[in-house]
């Protein structure tokens, strides 16, 4: 059996698929996204799982599509600066390419995820989709015309760093202020929570009190939401009309006939979700698009790396044949 490797490196996990050339996937394994080492320490940990996948179903690889959290150097396949992996900077394609001996495809996780999105999910058959994670952080994908934005280093889609806010409070891990990725993804919600505390002149509550330290995760919070605590439903609210401005901006933007919604904070809180959806249409000027959540879920990236490898954009072609 012939297959193609899909890889999704992210933030706190990695997860490797094992695909084949129909688009069937055949075994996918997981494990956590390690944070120290050299630059190569995250491709060797993708080869291993790589390699013992290969051997458990007695498969031959032919090709390896790579979505990883960027930014990117899209040419030389290099992840550069990252704010959310304290390994900030890391190579990925070549030693993929030198270790495992075939061709090696890397490009944004959002990216490979909307191409998934076009080639085997909810945008088949449409010509404009979008796709959205709400997860450790915040980005996008855009197929626009049948044609999949890239940028000239890859990084044309970085919507997390849309600013939506300019009162200053808000700091993300780039260092900028009021951008969409360090209001509401699940690495700053935390810090979100202990500043609308801290504003905060309603009754003391459970998700108050933890809030306050700075110590309620994702998790804990839409757990209260769902208890009705009210602290917890005032911050709820408030992220879904950060996200709803967020995904108006990029609406407005690409113009999709679709856009899916991926991303921890999104695939384990649907309602949560809907409630974003139903705030988007106020900030629109482009008519809106079907919006739904991901029906690739938590292996959309996968999905869409391995598609990027089976049925490579001839954009991305070029540009990496320009790298070499």
């Amino acid at each position: 059996m012939r297959v193609v490797a899909g890889v999704d490196i992210g933030a706190t996990k990695v997860a490797v698929g094992l695909v084949s050339l129909s688009g069937d996937i055949v075994l996918v394994e997981s494990t956590s996204t390690p944070q120290w080492g050299d630059s190569s320490s995250i491709a060797l940990l993708v080869v291993s799982l790589i390699r013992n996948l290969l051997l458990r179903v007695g498969a031959t690889l032919v090709a390896v599509g790579v979505g990883t959290i960027g930014p990117l150097d899209i040419r030389k396949g290099d992840v550069v600066g990252t704010p959310n992996v304290r390994l900030r900077s890391f190579k990925v394609r070549e030693p993929l390419q030198r270790e495992l001996g075939v061709d090696v495809y890397v490009v944004n996780d959002c990216v490979a995820a909307v191409w998934g999105e076009y080639r085997a999910g909810a945008g088949v058959g449409h010509s404009n989709v979008v796709y959205v994670t709400l997860s450790t952080g915040i980005g996008c994908g855009a197929v626009v015309d049948d044609h999949l934005l890239l940028g000239k280093d890859g990084n044309a889609h970085e919507v997390g760093h849309i600013v939506l806010d300019t009162s200053g409070r808000f700091t993300c891990g780039c260092g900028g202020l009021g951008h969409w990725e360090g209001i509401s993804s699940g690495a700053n919600i935390p810090r979100t929570a202990k500043i609308l505390a801290e504003e905060w002149g309603g009754p003391r509550t459970e998700s108050l009190e933890k809030s306050l330290t700075g110590g309620i995760s994702p998790e804990e919070l839409f757990r209260y939401w769902k208890l009705g605590d009210p602290f917890a439903d005032y911050l709820v609210n408030f992220l879904a009309e950060i996200n709803a401005a967020g995904l108006a901006s990029v609406i407005n933007v690409y113009d999709p006939e679709v856009l899916t919604l991926g991303g921890s904070i999104s695939l384990r809180n649907p309602d949560f979700a809907n409630l974003t959806f139903s705030k988007v249409g106020k900030y629109l000027i482009n008519r809106p698009p079907r919006m739904l959540l991901t029906p690739l879920g938590d292996l959309v990236v996968v999905v869409g790396a391995a598609m990027i490898a089976i049925k490579t954009p001839e954009n991305l072609l070029r540009i990496q044949k320009a790298g070499q």
